[in-house]
């Protein structure tokens, strides 16, 4: 598939497993029903990282993507195996959810991070900024407007 879009394409199903991870940390607390004896902190470390992950999900899919997205995706993750292993939450349930979900998204945060090199290694256009990257008003590459702007 050619065309200004089809370098964006590999992130897509990226992003939408993104927002299904945000959404599943949203909802996990009443799908694996946790105790209710231990109050919602469980719970609220688990939404404010579905917060994150989804929003960060929805902004791959409405603007170019850059490396910082997958650093935060992968730092959420590893805070939730860290929170899983260290938050005394007392249910096993939480602790291995907080684990397997930071583990999914740590995951998915080192694949956007190898799909971003690899696609800078090939030579084709991808991050915003990167040599190669054409702007669709003038047809040049950035790199090429970037030397044109430095020799004038």
């Amino acid at each position: 598939m050619a065309g200004p879009r089809a370098k964006e394409l590999h992130h897509v199903p990226l992003s939408v497993l993104l927002m299904l991870a945000g959404m599943w940390l949203f909802i996990c607390m009443a799908a694996l029903q946790y105790p209710e004896d231990l109050g919602n902190d469980p719970h609220l470390v688990e939404m404010g990282a579905g917060i994150i992950v989804f929003l960060t999900g929805l902004v791959r899919l409405s603007r170019p993507r850059g490396r910082e997205t997958d650093l935060l995706v992968t730092v959420v993750g590893v805070g939730l195996i860290l929170s899983g292993f260290f938050g005394d939450w007392g249910a096993e349930v939480i602790r291995w959810n907080q684990v397997a979900s930071g583990c999914v998204l740590a995951l998915l945060g080192l694949l956007g991070l190898m799909l971003a090199e690899r696609s800078r290694d090939s030579g084709q256009p991808g991050e915003p900024g990167e040599p190669g990257e054409q702007d669709g008003s003038t047809g040049r590459t950035r790199s090429a407007r970037r030397t044109a702007r430095h020799t004038s």
